[in-house]
């Protein structure tokens, strides 16, 4: 297949500008003192061509830019991106600062946002990030919000490229929210941006959900790796092995004070010590219990799979906060030993076992 003929933009070739950039196969004529401003490499670039003869002996420009036959080539570079500049350099005060109403305005400032960091247009490219930012922490019905993972795994692109946390942090939640959707393409695109740019908590959450979905799901979806593959088995292995010792490891809880001291004794009495080992005990066999139960009568009823490592922690956590607020029998899993000052850190130190291990999923998937 031959090359493809040069054509000249039709929206930002103007006759007027002095300057021709060529972009993969497309022609721009624009003016360079629109180019050099916000302290761009153009600057730089154009600085240099001062030092360079105008012609050369055969009486003709030898000043790269000067013509069609002679342009500038940038490299590496779309012509979507080049546009996306030149509208963000030439275009109206209104249209510039209207706030984004459609996927391709939103898909527009990503490329200037990629665009500007490379050639270093710096306010260009903290503006553009910044309006990023509001369009994804705004109502999620407006209309520039993400809907689409190829338009979301651009933003997360960007974003890192950038190293822009705000955005980072704004596109985090809504790839969360698709994940939960379970749509298998949507999973595995997140694997994939995840893998690509070491997002680990999107890393970690997508594999566990894939997981879940099991063998035959992975082996009829396309688009995954044999070395993806290779670490949804050795993540199946690790969550196993922790959901069998979930029963036996209870979350470290910090025990009240009030949990050391008995009426009538001192706070270094023994009727203190005893009343602070039974209150640990009875922890032990509370976790033990609620965790159990999960394995027992409550897997079945709630279809909660062998794996599901973080539902049985919100489940134990759902139960525990039952406790707490009285919804629940005391004695049912043997809680009517503990401190009830004692309980509610238990309930804080099991909501942080949750973080905990959702942070550390990534961790679990490794070769």
């Amino acid at each position: 297949m031959g090359a493809q003929p040069v054509v000249r933009d039709p929206d930002y070739y103007i006759s007027e500008g002095n300057t021709t950039i060529q972009v993969e196969n497309t022609l721009f004529k624009v003016h360079r003192f629109i180019l050099s401003r916000d302290g761009s490499a153009f600057e730089g670039m154009f600085s240099l061509d001062d030092h360079v003869p105008s012609t050369n002996t055969s009486g003709t420009s030898s000043k790269e830019g000067d013509s069609d036959e002679n342009p500038i080539i940038l490299h590496g570079d779309t012509p979507d991106e080049f546009r996306s500049l030149c509208w963000s350099l030439y275009a109206l005060p209104a249209e510039v600062f209207q706030m984004p109403s459609s996927q391709t305005d939103v898909v527009r400032l990503i490329r200037l946002a990629r665009i500007a960091h490379k050639y270093t247009f710096r306010s260009t490219e903290s503006w553009a990030l910044h309006v990023l930012t509001v369009c994804q922490t705004s109502d999620p019905s407006d209309s520039a919000s993400i809907t689409s993972t190829p338009v979301l795994t651009q933003l997360t692109e960007v974003a890192v490229l950038c190293n822009h946390e705000e955005l980072h942090e704004a596109v985090e939640p809504i790839w969360a929210d698709l994940l939960f959707t379970g749509q298998t393409d949507d999973i595995v695109a997140a694997m994939t941006v995840a893998d690509k740019l070491n997002l680990r908590p999107l890393l970690g959450l997508a594999y566990y959900l894939m997981m879940l979905k099991g063998k035959d799901e992975w082996n009829s979806a396309p688009k995954l790796t044999r070395d993806q593959k290779i670490r949804l088995l050795s993540g199946y292995y690790n969550i196993s092995r922790a959901c069998d010792a979930l029963p036996l490891n209870p979350p470290n809880m910090a025990h009240h004070p009030s949990c050391f001291m008995q009426a009538g004794v001192g706070v270094q009495g023994t009727a203190a010590h005893t009343s602070h080992v039974r209150c640990g005990e009875a922890w032990s066999s509370l976790w033990s219990g609620l965790t159990l139960r999960m394995i027992s009568d409550g897997g079945s009823a709630l279809k909660i799979q062998s794996v599901d490592l973080l539902r049985k922690l919100h489940l134990a956590n759902h139960l525990l906060e039952s406790l707490v607020n009285g919804n629940e029998e005391s004695g049912m899993f043997g809680s009517s030993n503990m401190n009830k000052n004692c309980l509610r850190n238990a309930l804080k130190a099991s909501e942080e076992k949750v973080n905990d291990v959702l942070y550390g999923l990534a961790d679990c998937f490794i070769e």
